[in-house]
């Protein structure tokens, strides 16, 4: 008998380790946990580690399709890794499938890490967890290390606002760019790499760009922004910001317990908050882009001051909790974006468009959850703040989370330009703009910004000193030779063409000094100085009205 109860007990420790994992069909490797996890979130990957990840996935499956985004500076090949059921191995493929494209991006900043890490472990969930059933519907593009130099350059400074946790992080910017303000100017190898590669070649109905918070104390795991709404068609940023966005927050709360809500910051000074103010709203950001694209956008911020840990659970949970959302309404965003790319290119010319913008609060105040700030007299009689840990729920504080135009201009049926500006008409193809060239001498009608004032800005951005221009349209005709650039405006894309091409635009390229050189003066000695005033010059961008 005891020799039978032995063998029972044996066979049933036996089966128990025989079973399949609750992965899928198989146990785990190690090579398959990232190193977040094996560390017990002590550590963030290396970039090889994240490779490494990628390489074990792949192993043991036929879902997964790989490209290589771009070849860094430093010499890091950043891996595309394309998820879809059955596999997906071009961009023509996943167009005659039917189905949406989803783009999840983590570490645009190398120092925020969590979206790099959960990243991984979504992946892994799809592929040999319960979450296949996200392929059913839709492709899944990742690139989950997008500055992976930046993301090596590991210090323990880089990020204090972590809480020290993880211990060594990346820094923020990619040999002096900041990936996330050169979404215009496209000069980084990574984000030219990212315009080509992801944008236009696999064109995303949905971005989703992962982030970490730089310190507000709010109360929220995890704060959301949409594509904010400018000179846009605005039915994709409304979707996402009135149906999407809250149906998946609801899910959130549903299933897991976790707060999350607008992203913005408030000053505690001013305890307590009047007003939850969110950031720029500029196509520099690649999400604000998506907008002028006629596609959507999520911008996705982790709450600093959590642990490590809880950071990147609250990634996952929200990137699954997207894909599930578009798993299910995937046909639903398609048809919302491919609406709004007929209606931009049919839209005609004359209407005014925002080129200037101001940040405006939501109709529906905010009960913004935050941690409470104790205010206090310092010695010297001044008066300070101490954050407690006490967590408490601010009503009626304005939500300023969308934008209304200050200026606007009104939109011409093309743009045309001397075939000197052969660097304009590049950056315009490089955003997917179609760019012709005359083939005859043309007398064309329309309007020239006549430029009185150019200022520049007191800070530099992205090794730019931005311009803005001043001045005033004045109706005219003007002839233009065989060989110059014309830029038509009957196509999906003419809401951008017209935020990068408006001399006022508070993003565009003349923004980004694409012109200054045409629009100095020389002084004397020859030398050329920075304008301040000036007697009106012309913009080189023409304006045509037919």
């Amino acid at each position: 008998m005891r020799f039978i109860l032995f063998m029972a007990i044996s066979f049933s420790f036996s089966a128990v380790w025989a079973q399949p994992s609750s992965f899928g069909s198989a146990m785990l490797s190690e090579s398959m946990i990232s190193m977040a996890e094996r560390s017990n979130f002590e550590r963030t990957s290396t970039f090889q580690e994240v490779v490494n990840v990628i390489d074990a996935l792949d192993a043991s499956t036929d879902l997964m399709h790989r490209e290589i985004l771009v070849t860094t500076e430093e010499g890091r090949s950043v891996p595309i890794v394309v998820l879809a059921n059955p596999a997906i191995d071009s961009p023509a493929a996943a167009q005659t499938s039917g189905k949406p494209v989803i783009y999840l991006q983590g570490n645009i900043h190398g120092g925020e890490v969590e979206g790099k890490e959960a990243s991984l472990i979504l992946m892994r969930d799809i592929l040999y967890g319960d979450k296949k059933h996200l392929l059913d519907n839709q492709i899944i593009v990742f690139v989950p290390i997008y500055n992976a130099d930046g993301n090596d350059d590991m210090a323990v400074d880089s990020r204090p606002n972590q809480e020290m946790s993880p211990m060594l992080a990346g820094q923020r910017h990619a040999h002096g760019y900041d990936l996330n303000r050169d979404g215009i100017a496209l000069e980084a190898p990574e984000s030219a790499a990212l315009m080509e590669r992801v944008i236009l070649r696999w064109d995303p109905d949905l971005l989703v760009d992962l982030h970490t918070t730089n310190g507000t104390w709010h109360g929220y795991s995890l704060t959301y922004a949409p594509s904010y709404q400018t000179a846009g068609d605005g039915a994709t940023s409304n979707y996402t910001a009135d149906i999407m966005l809250p149906a998946i927050k609801e899910s959130v709360k549903g299933k897991f317990n976790l707060d999350f809500s607008w992203y913005g910051g408030f000053d505690y000074r001013d305890w307590p908050p009047k007003e939850l103010r969110t950031y720029h709203h500029a196509p520099r950001y690649l999400t604000n882009q998506m907008g002028l694209r006629n596609r959507m956008a999520i911008l996705s911020e982790t709450f600093s001051h959590d642990r490590f840990y809880k950071r990147v659970h609250a990634a996952n949970v929200f990137i699954e909790e997207i894909l599930e959302y578009t798993a299910v309404h995937g046909e639903e965003i398609r048809r919302i974006n491919r609406a709004a790319d007929e209606r931009v290119a049919a839209s005609g010319f004359g209407q005014e468009q925002g080129v200037e913008f101001e940040m405006r609060p939501l109709d529906e105040p905010l009960d913004l959850l935050s941690y409470k700030y104790i205010p206090y007299q310092k010695d010297n009689g001044e008066t300070d703040f101490v954050r407690s840990s006490e967590l408490v729920v601010i009503k009626g504080v304005l939500n300023y989370n969308r934008f209304e135009a200050a200026v606007t201009a009104k939109k011409p049926s093309a743009y045309v330009f001397s075939g000197r500006f052969e660097e304009v008409a590049q950056k315009l193809r490089q955003h997917g703009i179609p760019v012709e060239v005359l083939s005859r001498d043309r007398l064309i009608l329309g309007e020239a910004y006549m430029v009185e004032e150019v200022k520049k800005q007191s800070f530099v951005q992205n090794n730019h000193r931005n311009s803005l221009l001043i001045g005033k349209f004045v109706s005219t005709e003007r002839t233009f030779r065989t060989g110059d650039f014309y830029v038509p405006m009957n196509h999906r894309l003419a809401n951008l063409a017209f935020y990068l091409l408006e001399p006022q635009a508070d993003d565009g390229l003349a923004y980004w000094n694409f012109f200054d050189s045409a629009l100095e003066r020389e002084l004397e000695s020859g030398s050329r100085a920075e304008l301040e005033s000036l007697n009106p010059i012309e913009y080189p961008v023409f304006k045509v009205f037919p």
